[in-house]
């Protein structure tokens, strides 16, 4: 997870260096989502690197979940400045507002791929900075965008629409209401609740992440099945909050490098995933998992449920969530022939 592209990372570093600092060096505390693991590490390898580009000027110490504040409220956290930053999923905010899963990706939202193109390249990073500083009084960056996740690691075996009915699954964010039309009951708890809840049998299935971070939480070794593909979740943005008056009392060059560290962290660790995920995918098969694949009618009703979901808060709510889920749609309809030209045909 501490990769770092040498080539483009040197001379940002260089630029950091030659133009001279003006500002007294600030410490900041980092609230997070995380008790530890790969994600936790992304939190690091970020502060690491804000700490390298802006000659050593901003300084943040990463605080494992429920030091600074709860796993799930860690935007809440920076607004009343317990921390000046933090790091995690924008859809625990998702009882507040929303809006936030289409950010932090949704079932029916874009992909990993689309994710990434979105945000930086079609307007999506300024909707996003809009909408956080209005409703949530904090600056996001994008610090981590991830690939679909894997689907459930199961104590049960799950395949069919009638296999979903009574599954007692922990999940978060939008899936834990569209779920509901699977037959399925969910239970939201943060990550380091996640293990022992699969462990004691409180819950029969978790989704939590993609195969390679999952593999260094031991999911597998209590519950025997792999349920895919995770269509709760075709992406991922876990995000860098910072808190609105601290990021407004920034130089224009400390905003530009920290949004550079954003920038790059969320492009390696989609891309490091990408590689790990081959390795793990065998790594599961190795330990005697059974990978399960979904039915098409559970996939299709999935869509169907997600859609109708998405449809029916745009319409109850409008605002934010209907302007966000218009623009996402209609970049994915932009992309509608992509796998005529991207795809490579099966060999």
């Amino acid at each position: 997870m501490k990769r770092i592209l040498t080539t483009t990372l040197g001379t940002v570093a260089a630029l950091a260096l030659t133009a001279g600092t003006v500002a007294a060096q600030q410490s900041w505390s980092m609230a997070t989502s995380w008790g530890g693991g790969p994600v936790f590490e992304v939190a690091k390898d970020a502060s690491d690197r804000i700490d390298l580009l802006t000659n050593g000027q901003i300084k943040i110490q990463v605080f494992p979940s429920g030091t600074l504040g709860s796993a799930l409220k860690v935007t809440e956290t920076v607004r009343s400045r317990v921390a000046e930053s933090g790091h995690s999923w924008d859809g625990y905010d998702w009882g507040i507002d929303k809006t936030t899963v289409l950010f932090g990706g949704y079932a029916g939202g874009l992909t990993g791929e689309q994710m990434i193109h979105w945000l930086f390249y079609g307007g999506g990073l300024e909707l996003y900075k809009q909408y956080r500083n209005e409703k949530f009084k904090v600056e996001p960056v994008p610090c981590g965008i991830l690939p679909r996740e894997m689907g459930l690691h199961s104590r049960k075996k799950v395949q069919s629409l009638k296999d979903l009915e009574g599954l007692k699954l922990r999940t978060a964010g939008a899936w834990a209401e569209i779920a509901s039309g699977l037959g399925i009951s969910t239970v939201i708890l943060p990550g380091a609740e996640v293990y022992p809840a699969l462990e004691r049998g409180v819950v029969d299935a978790i989704e939590w992440a993609q195969l390679s971070i999952n593999k260094t939480n031991g999911f597998h070794k209590i519950a025997k099945y792999l349920i895919m593909p995770g269509i709760h979740q075709p992406s991922a943005t876990i995000a860098c909050s910072f808190n609105l008056d601290v990021w407004k009392g920034l130089s224009d060059r400390d905003k530009s490098l920290i949004e550079f560290v954003g920038r790059d962290v969320s492009l390696d660790f989609y891309h490091q995933t990408g590689h790990d995920d081959a390795d793990a995918y065998q790594f599961y098969i190795n330990s005697g998992n059974e990978i399960v694949v979904l039915d098409d009618e559970v996939i299709a009703k999935g869509k169907e449920l997600s859609f109708a979901w998405a449809d029916k808060v745009a319409a109850e709510q409008g605002g934010w969530f209907k302007k966000v889920m218009d623009h996402q749609r209609a970049y994915q309809a932009s992309w509608a022939n992509a796998h005529k030209y991207r795809d490579t045909p099966k060999q």
